[in-house]
């Protein structure tokens, strides 16, 4: 039996508003191929190839039959998810830790400058009682999001520092595809989407995709790079639907990832023990959420801990460093980035957002509308 799954490598495509350049399928390879490069392995040492994609995004019936070859599928075991990109991760994990295979390229992509959003997010819901009142997944985030227990200049001032929180580290970040930082007056100074998430708070879009190359104990062992291994990961989901209340606000899926996660890598203080995170910020509600869902945090202390710097470069645990998706918005793909920058942290390439030496970070992805489902991976270098 597999004792546990390591990292071999990972690779990414450039990340653009629009991918004009590139078919689908193309941006499906060029992230293989430098994941492939990166592990050091070639396509015939994989073991299966485990894909996530959403139709609807992709604008095609059972996209991944245009995508799997370009994945490196071709004659291999192939299997996919349509749930958000960081499921790969744990879909080939299970497989690999099966102990049927020793390899597995997880790979995810986001292409959503040819599909239309929004218009897919508001068909998601139910057709006779939310789409009629123009629900999509940003109403529904902003429901979400003011029921977290805060006053609200508090609330306000504290999702506007982790804007500019994660947008000062993605203007350091090369992989980023935003690069300018903002202040917390432009940001508060943008007029309301659906209170109380504003549109500096909703970073746009691009195209791009993401894959890392697992692997087993046995054969990261092999490999001349140091090893960092996903540790422990776990995955929850809360109801679906206006949970409304205390039940928006507690994240429950999250809080049962993050649970299954910690007690997979035998975390039991996570506030003292993580020493960074990459975390799903799709708005920055949903970061300022996860502190206390993750427990980086104490219970409705997520805005003070983001006002005084505690998520910040130098704070007590450092989340985003990479800018997140309020730098890097790939959607469907989003989690995978996390892991993929958490991976980099640890393996000390990270370039200029490295920090100095870590030995243990998380990485959180979430899917669904508005991000009812998580995934929680504990990653560590030792």
């Amino acid at each position: 039996m597999v004792q546990r799954v390591g990292i071999l490598g990972a690779g990414h495509t450039t990340f653009a508003e629009r991918r004009d350049d590139v078919r689908l399928e193309e941006l499906v390879f060029e992230a293989a191929a430098s994941a492939l490069a990166d592990a050091g392995i070639a396509r015939a040492d994989l073991g299966t190839v485990v894909m996530a994609g959403a139709d609807q995004l992709d604008g095609r019936s059972i996209s991944s039959m245009m995508a799997a070859g370009p994945a490196g599928a071709y004659l291999k075991d192939e299997i996919r998810t349509t749930t958000e990109g960081s499921y790969a991760a744990i879909l080939a994990g299970l497989r690999i830790l099966s102990g049927e295979y020793e390899t597995a390229l997880a790979i995810t992509w986001s292409k959503t400058s040819e599909s239309p959003y929004d218009l897919i997010s508001s068909l998601s819901y139910d057709p006779f009682f939310s789409r009629p009142v123009a629900f999509n997944d940003v109403v529904e985030s902003a429901i979400v999001s003011s029921t977290y227990p805060s006053p609200t200049v508090q609330l306000a001032e504290a999702a506007a520092a982790i804007v500019v929180k994660n947008r000062r580290n993605g203007s350091a970040n090369p992989r980023a595809f935003l690069r300018e930082p903002t202040t917390a007056e432009a940001v508060l100074a943008s007029p309301y989407v659906a209170y109380p998430i504003r549109s500096a708070e909703l970073p746009p879009p691009c195209d791009g995709a993401v894959a890392l190359v697992l692997a087993s104990e046995e054969r990261v062992l092999r490999s001349e790079r140091p090893p960092v291994w996903i540790q422990g990961f776990g995955w929850g989901t809360s109801n679906y639907g206006y949970r409304g209340g205390e039940a928006a606000a507690g994240l429950a899926g999250l809080r049962a990832a993050a649970a299954n996660a910690y007690a997979m890598a035998g975390v039991s203080r996570p506030a003292s023990e993580i020493e960074f995170a990459e975390v799903f910020d799709g708005t920055p509600f949903d970061e300022l959420l996860a502190y206390e869902a993750l427990g980086l945090a104490s219970q409705g202390k997520g805005a003070e801990f983001a006002l005084e710097g505690g998520s910040a470069a130098g704070g007590s645990c450092p989340v985003n460093l990479s800018g997140g998706a309020q730098s890097t918005n790939l959607r469907f793909a989003a989690g995978m980035m996390r892991i993929l920058e958490a991976y980099l942290q640890l393996s000390h390439r990270a370039g200029p957002v490295q920090l100095v030496a870590p030995r243990q970070g998380l990485a959180h992805g979430a899917t669904s509308y508005p991000a009812q489902g998580h995934a929680v991976f504990v990653l560590r270098n030792y």
